[in-house]
């Protein structure tokens, strides 16, 4: 949402941004929505009445005036039903909920360090305690591949012990970290190691590390194979192809990987311009939906947190 909102700005558009009010996005206008107001759902009585797109990143649960653009960047449950305007973040990601109608995630990549001399380090980069983003596995190909793994999203211990207790056999754990920081890592490390076992609906870890010139050392999993082509990494179901590729930094370019952001479609002003083809369709003909489409659904037998097969 930051990301969207800063590329609409930038590219001369108005936006209102009606979220927390810690919340803030360079040249929009903050309408704060208090803890009360988020709970009742009153945040509708915060939208600028001339609006000319409402964009929701939930389903809405009421019907409204103005145009409705709707973001979608989780799994559904199997047979749940979305708004006729539902975009998705990913063509696996859509093809899952019956639609064809996405937009990757774009970041801004003026906010990413990038050096072309490299460090021997990997980095995991997720909420380690989800299962699904598989920190064990990518703890087994970086020790394999005899590279330190830096873990960013691990739970903070008590007093912040993570930051200053030495690394557990070559894992070191910085608990939840951001901001110049992160930055910092990324821009020195080799690779991301992050073998998730799940269906990704995009993965902004993916496209963060490769702006800062890290390669990808990944399982082929939901949107993984639009975002990583040979040239900026591997995806693998076999650990062995992981930890090969690992250890061979040599096969990766850098400045290849950063390329892959900034010409491949992934920048907000990316983003931002395929959002806006989508507004335009909206208020020309006021649906997504092709004469005789239904709205999209969540496929049948779909498991959006089933810990898929990986290959130890």
């Amino acid at each position: 949402m930051h990301w969207l909102g800063k590329g609409l700005v930038q590219l001369g558009h108005k936006v209102t941004l009606i979220a927390h009010p810690d919340s803030q996005i360079p040249g929009a206008e903050l309408r704060p929505l208090s803890k009360q107001g988020r709970a009742e759902g009153s945040g509708l009585r915060l939208i600028p009445e001339k609006s000319d797109m409402v964009h929701f990143f939930n389903s809405p649960t009421a019907a409204l005036r103005q145009p409705v653009a709707v973001t979608i960047h989780g799994n559904g449950r199997p047979g749940q039903k979305f708004h006729p305007n539902t975009m998705f973040v990913s063509r696996s990601h859509a093809a899952n909920h019956g639609s064809t109608h996405f937009v990757h995630n774009g970041l801004d990549p003026a906010e990413y360090d990038f050096s072309a001399t490299r460090d021997d380090y990997a980095v995991f980069l997720a909420k380690a305690a989800w299962k699904v983003k598989n920190l064990s596995g990518a703890v087994r190909v970086a020790r394999a591949a005899g590279l330190d793994l830096h873990v960013l999203g691990s739970r903070n211990w008590p007093l912040n012990l993570q930051r200053w207790l030495p690394p557990i056999r070559g894992v070191h754990y910085h608990g939840m970290i951001g901001g110049q920081q992160k930055r910092d890592l990324l821009a020195r490390a080799r690779c991301l190691i992050l073998p998730i076992r799940w269906h990704e609906p995009f993965g902004v870890a993916f496209t963060e590390a490769l702006a800062s010139g890290c390669y990808v050392v990944a399982t082929p999993y939901g949107a993984l194979p639009e975002i990583v082509t040979p040239q900026v990494g591997v995806l693998s179901l076999n650990a062995s192809d992981l930890i090969d590729a690992a250890r061979n930094a040599q096969r990766f370019d850098a400045t290849a990987c950063r390329a892959r952001v900034l010409n491949g479609g992934f920048t907000h002003l990316d983003m931002a311009k395929k959002y806006l083809a989508y507004y335009q369709q909206i208020l020309t003909r006021g649906t997504l939906l092709k004469p005789g489409e239904s709205p999209p659904q969540t496929a049948s037998g779909f498991l959006a947190n089933h810990l898929l097969d990986w290959e130890e």
